[in-house]
């Protein structure tokens, strides 16, 4: 039931973060200067009262703008979160597909401003925005670097 709910295009997003790993795997679909990051969900992401935990809902909300900001800057590595604020909306319900895409509202050398609505069953379920450090290229470990540069495909 789960892979049925995975939208035509999107493909697995590998990212090396024991905690995601607990909840996902995450998928994506890069739709020009954009990335779509969603994920089904599934009993074990429920709360007692059978909806999404809301600890879930900020987490994928941080993983939105997290790498919308890496897909932003072309640095395909971890973009730390400085800030992060939510919203909650309503509940978003088992078994449907979650996502959410980051707006870049501005971005400096060092920090992606983002925003992101995560949608569940076609309604916003949270509205988030954040803060996000660019890394410093130069701290990439050399032997990673080169693989680090470039936009999500």
């Amino acid at each position: 039931m789960t892979d049925a709910l995975i939208p035509e295009g999107f493909r697995k997003l590998g990212v090396p973060d024991d905690f995601v790993g607990l909840i996902g795997p995450l998928w994506y679909k890069v739709e020009g200067e954009k990335i779509r990051i969603g994920l089904p969900l599934e009993p074990r992401h429920g709360n007692p009262m059978g909806w999404a935990h809301g600890g879930l809902l900020v987490t994928v909300a941080d993983m939105v703008m997290g790498v919308g900001s890496g897909h932003a800057t072309g640095i395909h590595w971890p973009h730390p979160t400085v800030s992060l604020s939510t919203e909650f909306v309503r509940g978003a319900r088992l078994g449907q597909w979650l996502e959410g895409t980051a707006r870049i509202a501005r971005r400096t050398i060092n920090f992606c401003f983002c925003s992101c609505d995560l949608v569940c069953g076609g309604e916003i379920v949270l509205v988030a925005s954040g803060v996000f450090k660019v890394p410093d290229v130069e701290k990439i470990p050399e032997a990673m670097r080169a693989k680090a540069m470039g936009k999500w495909e």
